[in-house]
């Protein structure tokens, strides 16, 4: 007498039965599957663009502050520049760690989540410290009063890596419950 396994209750239900003759019988997950990895595929590789892109910005920012930094030191020898080079450091540390993160997701592809994981926590608290730097005065900075067009671009890029970072991690859990449910 043969036994059924606790999942096909579940699959029954969608349509189809694990035993039996039928070679297409599993041809639903199997499709859906291969569904989610070309969607898992697309997504990966735009998360990946918009690291390389939002590090590329950030680089560029990094340049551009200390460029400034040194032209108001220069303006006016009395005043500190602490708070600049503060900035240029942060902003091209952010620069350079979004870089290798985005070439490690690229990397990794679906067998890791932990590059999602990172994207979503680097680039939220950046938009927390970029609100915070807006509201409240920052040791060293102070407040910032200006919202220039490549502070929006950053914010908005970051909020499209954590869209697509949080999209990836589900769509690799369910290719993961998809296949385990394809294996009982």
């Amino acid at each position: 007498m043969r036994t059924s396994p606790p999942n096909q209750k579940i699959l029954e239900t969608k349509g189809f039965s694990i035993f039996g003759n039928d070679r297409y019988a599993l041809y639903p997950i199997v499709h859906r599957t291969t569904m989610i990895k070309k969607s898992m595929q697309l997504a990966i590789m735009s998360v990946a663009f918009l690291m390389l892109l939002t590090g590329s910005v950030y680089l560029f920012v990094a340049t551009g502050e200390i460029a400034e930094a040194t032209e108001e030191h220069e303006a006016e020898p009395d005043e500190s520049i602490e708070g600049a080079l503060v900035e240029t450091a942060l902003f091209a540390t952010v620069g350079g760690a979004y870089v290798p993160v985005g070439l490690w997701a690229i990397s990794s592809r679906h067998s890791s989540k932990t590059p999602y994981f990172l994207a979503i926590v680097g680039s939220g608290a950046l938009i927390i410290l970029y609100v915070l730097s807006r509201t409240v005065s920052l040791p060293i900075v102070g407040i910032q009063d200006d919202v220039g067009f490549i502070d929006v671009l950053s914010k908005v890029l970051q909020g499209a890596i954590i869209a697509a970072s949080v999209y990836i991690i589900i769509a690799i859990r369910k290719e993961k419950n998809l296949v385990s449910l394809s294996m009982n």
